[in-house]
């Protein structure tokens, strides 16, 4: 079994974990004992916490997963140029933070928004998101994808449960919680920096500064450039729509838009699984030009991320009554959410590993391009949506940007390299969850919504797992 196969596999379970105790905590605890402006303040904690570490890695992680090799070969430390990056970054975001923070989200944030009481909470999330980001990917880069996953994905939503349960239990107050929840954020880093140590990584042989290297500094600095602003649009992109929504609509609908969200992110599990292990092994087979290898694990991983985002999107969807029934009244306004934001996660894991092929071919600075036209079509809906359909509008946004940005880079690749991620059989492979969709509008509702969750989960998950066996349109062929 190929490396891929492997790790992509252990990060898709973990993420199932994570999604599991996430459900638990988001879905079940949150809405239950948190106010809707309460989940808003935690959605925007996580929101710009992400969008500000990722302009202040400087790009460096895109930098050092492209170079990889090349690393090795000049002898040049990688993790001490990896911290070098993340103390210069660490340091420049500190800096303007408390220098200009408070007269930049003056113009950001509503003025009545609730948020302004915990923005002294986001630096520490900053800082800590952002050490993860850096040492993530050289973590990756020694082909250790699944400690990130773990960490953050299963490690870290324990604790935040730990913390719902103390506050729906024991009387903990919603600062204190919050504060745990930062808390929580920090996680991830500490655990990665143990795992390294333990693995050995924290070698401090060799040199780890670029100023005898200056052809190549030029082009990591180039890569890094490019990384900073397509990998903020990407940030963006992600949590945009609540930022359009808090400023036009307030904290509690952002809170609403979150929960929603959250049950929309089910359909990317298979995808962010694949993710983080395709972009390593994607940069050391461009590198010795193994097109035929790429070409077979684009379209076989976007035939295997459609079947099993599909899949999911139809468990999210023949269960949505049942979603709006288990929730309090004042989240049921968001359930065409679910629609379009599953429609758009959808979309992104269909179209395969194309970011990790692009991000790491010398056409990265399309990609670039491709996301700052995003940011622009994006804020551009929003503002025309969101007064019209509120947040429905919101997602409906997000859905037509998504699918306009990954047809680009779909449309890209198969000019560029003569890749297509889809065949003829690909048809049949999306017929699959559709005739299960048609199948779950014909059951019958159980009047307990758990035991009809239960049935109709079983029996379209049983079913999606038998139609694997299909030899003609799932042959094994993902081998790398």
């Amino acid at each position: 079994m190929g490396i891929l196969v492997r790790q992509g596999s252990k990060n898709t379970l973990y993420l199932f974990i994570g999604v599991g105790l996430g459900f638990v905590s988001s879905a079940l605890l949150q809405p239950r004992f948190l106010t809707a402006e309460q989940n808003g303040i935690i959605k925007l904690l996580v929101a710009y916490s992400a969008i500000l570490a990722q302009l202040f890695t400087l790009g460096f992680p895109a930098a050092l997963l492209k170079f990889k090799s090349e690393f090795k070969d000049r002898q040049i430390n990688d993790l001490k140029t990896t911290l070098v990056y993340t103390g210069l970054g660490l340091s420049a975001f500190l800096l303007l933070y408390f220098l200009l923070g408070k007269t930049a989200f003056s113009y950001i944030l509503n003025a009545q928004s609730a948020f302004w009481q915990y923005l002294p909470l986001l630096p520490l999330a900053t800082a800590a998101t952002l050490i993860f980001f850096n040492l993530d990917a050289f973590a990756r880069t020694e082909l250790y994808s699944t400690p990130g996953t773990l960490s953050k994905e299963v490690g870290q939503r324990i604790f935040i449960l730990l913390a719902l349960l103390s506050l729906a239990g024991f009387g903990l107050s919603f600062d204190a919680f919050i504060a745990g929840y930062t808390l929580a954020l920090a996680l991830p880093m500490l655990a990665l920096i143990l795992f390294l140590h333990q693995k050995g990584k924290w070698v401090w042989t060799g040199s780890g500064g670029l100023k005898s290297h200056p052809d190549f500094r030029k082009n990591i600095h180039s890569v890094s450039a490019y990384a900073i602003i397509s990998g903020l649009s990407a940030s963006f992109i992600i949590s945009l729509d609540a930022i359009f929504i808090e400023r036009m609509l307030g904290t509690a609908s952002t809170g609403i838009y979150a929960v929603f969200g959250y049950f929309a992110t089910l359909v990317l599990i298979p995808y962010r699984g694949v993710e983080r292990i395709a972009s390593p092994l994607i940069s050391s087979a461009l590198a010795t030009q193994q097109m035929d290898k790429i070409k077979t694990v684009y379209r076989s991983s976007s035939k295997y991320l459609l079947y099993g985002g599909a899949v999911l999107l139809v468990l999210l969807l023949s269960n949505r009554h049942n979603i709006a029934a288990f929730l309090p009244t004042e989240y049921r306004i968001g359930l065409p959410i679910l629609f379009w934001l599953g429609l758009s996660n959808l979309i992104d894991a269909a179209t395969g590993i194309n970011t990790a092929i692009i991000a790491n071919s010398n056409y990265y600075r399309f990609n670039m391009v491709l996301l700052v036209g995003l940011i622009l079509l994006a804020s551009a809906l929003n503002i025309w949506f969101i007064p019209i359909w509120g947040l429905q509008g919101a997602a409906a946004a997000t859905c037509i940007s998504v699918a306009i940005y990954n047809l680009s880079k779909l449309t890209f690749i198969g000019l560029k390299f003569n890749m297509w991620p889809w065949k003829a059989e690909t048809l049949l492979v999306a017929a699959i969850p559709g005739a299960l969709f048609v199948l779950s509008e014909c059951l019958p509702a159980w009047s307990n919504l758990y035991l009809d969750t239960a049935i109709r989960s079983t029996l379209l998950l049983g079913l999606a797992g038998m139609a694997l066996f299909i030899q003609p349109l799932f042959p094994g062929d993902w081998k790398l």
